[in-house]
């Protein structure tokens, strides 16, 4: 059965829309109600569970470290310096008594800053009443504070509390009758810091409920008020997971710690945690009525009378972006679209047959070019050098003959030979060090060449001459006139898709307003037609396009700084 014969839908489009909202809508209302309560349960279990996640990771953590404290005390209880002072300190000499208590402090120390739940270890010494502390050093025995350690018994962990401190205590022989009180004092800041992290879900609190001794206690988290430690008491008070006060419902979740005898006691309100939810209920019915009228209205006419003409031609441009020009479209209706894919075929066919000539034009035109700037480029050095072989011939000084010919044979070879498009750059680079070491005979000490490399050039090809002309440029207009001290640096950064290559003397430089010019771009060709520089920098353009050239920069000796950057079409650039 065609829909078109059902009731509804033999009539208008205000009918159809009408009909086809309801049918879409109405499946999403229940959905969305079922969703809605569902979401309630899952958010409060994913909210209970990780509560109960972090109070596992904190209770465990906690217990190691705690543990890992009271065995570092136990362990310091064999050292034999806090042995001989506390059993024999009358036998030892004053120097091995002030190096036995050096040692016991330093000791101490490493504890101390061993944890950062450490916020003091000492030691107390009735017999030579003295504490040796971590953190005061050596002082008298504080008779008041001995006694409270004697009064308040450390219970089976090693933990005793008093004036809102707790401490691992450990009396050696025994707690009556001792030869040495070690005290560890836990950072209650600390370890409240660490609690203020937990509590960031609901409206509630965190605390430890301590056991240890006789009289139950509460560490708090750090920044609690005096109506929050009230609170805490109170909620003490209740038994089980779920309590009320206030007329307020909380739920608390307590983690037992293994090593001392504390509890995690986590609180939240309950109304808190599912706050989002209902907000996202509220807003998720009104995004639904909102969303099914916008949908369904709007989303039918743009997708049957825009969407889809429109894909489909975006499809066509994509396939010609990819040089398929042979892409054909067809539309029935006889509305705008149907006048813009005649035109777009008839568009096709004619960029198929303009794209090959421009294509093959380009191609001409770019090689013609290239073969006719490096024609320019050619050696003007050659009377200078021939002048210092015949120089060196005169005084017969024929190793330098022979050297110097063997350089100028390279040089020549290599400008004469087969003009590609293209060298490996490692083969630039020997030429370019071929003419340096030419130009080193002819001006001696006069100037300190240096080449210097980083990455992989084999990876690269380059055009024949672009860094000789740089060299050349370099001595003739900034060095040449230099008596001592002249410096010429080639460096080579060669990355996977980037290139880089800086020739930087001390010479005299550039011009400013040449310089200037060429910095901003506002170069008038015919001024450089015949100049290296520009030569070299329009072949990098045309081959590798506008993100390669030459840039030129005065530096901070004077001289000038020449950059050849070469960029791979379509690579992405080295950081």
């Amino acid at each position: 059965m065609k829909l078109s014969t059902v009731f509804l839908f033999r009539y208008g489009i205000l009918q159809k829309l009408f009909t086809i909202f309801l049918i879409v809508l109405i499946p999403i209302f229940i959905i969305v109600y079922f969703m809605s309560e569902s979401g309630v349960d899952i958010i409060r279990k994913q909210t209970l569970t990780l509560m109960e996640q972090k109070s596992d990771y904190f209770v465990s953590a906690t217990d190691s470290e705690l543990e890992r404290i009271a065995k570092l005390q136990k362990d310091l209880t064999d050292d034999p310096d806090l042995q001989s002072i506390s059993l024999r300190p009358d036998t030892l000499r004053d120097y091995e008594r002030a190096k036995a208590i050096n040692d016991l402090q330093s000791k101490l120390q490493t504890i101390s800053e061993s944890s950062r739940y450490i916020k003091e270890a000492f030691v107390i010494i009735p017999r030579i009443e003295r504490r040796i502390s971590s953190f005061s050093g050596m002082t008298d025995i504080d008779q008041n504070e001995f006694a409270r350690f004697q009064t308040n018994k450390a219970s089976a962990s090693g933990l005793t509390s008093f004036d809102d401190r707790v401490f691992f205590v450990l009396g050696v022989p025994y707690m009556s009758k001792i030869n040495f009180l070690l005290v560890v004092e836990l950072s209650i800041s600390k370890i409240g810091s660490d609690l203020g992290s937990l509590n960031s879900t609901g409206n509630g609190t965190v605390f430890i409920w301590s056991n240890e001794t006789d009289e139950p206690s509460i560490i708090p988290a750090v920044g609690a008020t005096e109506e929050v430690m009230r609170f805490n008491r109170q909620s003490a008070q209740f038994e089980g997971t779920a309590f009320q006060i206030d007329n307020k419902n909380y739920l608390r979740f307590t983690r037992a710690f293994e090593f001392p005898d504390w509890s995690l006691v986590t609180v939240v309100e309950e109304d808190q945690i599912l706050l989002p939810v209902y907000a996202f209920k509220e807003w998720l019915m009104v995004l639904s009525v909102i969303s099914g009228i916008v949908f369904v209205i709007a989303s039918f006419l743009l997708y049957r009378y825009i969407h889809k003409p429109l894909r489909k031609m975006m499809q066509a441009f994509k396939k010609v972006e990819l040089g398929q020009f042979d892409t054909h479209l067809t539309h029935t209706n006889k509305d705008e679209y149907y006048y813009l894919f005649r035109q777009f075929n008839q568009m096709t066919s004619q960029l198929k047959i303009l794209v090959q000539q421009v294509y093959e034009q380009k191609i001409h035109s770019q090689r013609s070019e290239l073969k006719h700037l490096q024609s320019q480029v050619n050696p003007h050095f050659m009377y200078n050098s021939l002048y210092t072989v015949a120089l060196m011939a005169k005084e017969e000084d024929y190793e330098g003959v022979t050297s110097m010919s063997r350089h100028l044979g390279d040089y020549f070879k290599f400008i004469t030979q087969n003009k590609a498009d293209l060298i490996p750059l490692e083969k630039e680079l020997h030429h370019a060090q071929v003419y340096i070491s030419i130009q080193q005979v002819r001006f001696g000490g006069r100037i300190d060449f240096e080449f210097r490399q980083e990455g992989d050039t084999a990876l690269w090809e380059v055009p024949r001459l672009i860094i000789q002309p740089f060299l050349e440029n370099a001595i003739m207009h900034g060095l040449e006139d230099i008596r001592q001290g002249g410096r010429l640096q080639v460096r080579t950064f060669a990355g996977v898709n980037s290139l880089k290559i800086e020739m930087e003397d001390n010479g005299k430089g550039m011009p400013q307003d040449k310089l200037k010019k060429w910095q901003e771009g506002s170069i008038i060709p015919d001024e450089w037609e015949d100049h290296a520089l520009w030569n070299v920098h329009r072949r990098l353009r045309l081959r590798y396009g506008d993100n390669s050239g030459v840039k030129l920069l005065a530096n901070e000796n004077g001289g000038l700084t020449v950059i050849l950057l070469i960029h791979r079409e379509g690579g992405m650039k080295d950081e």
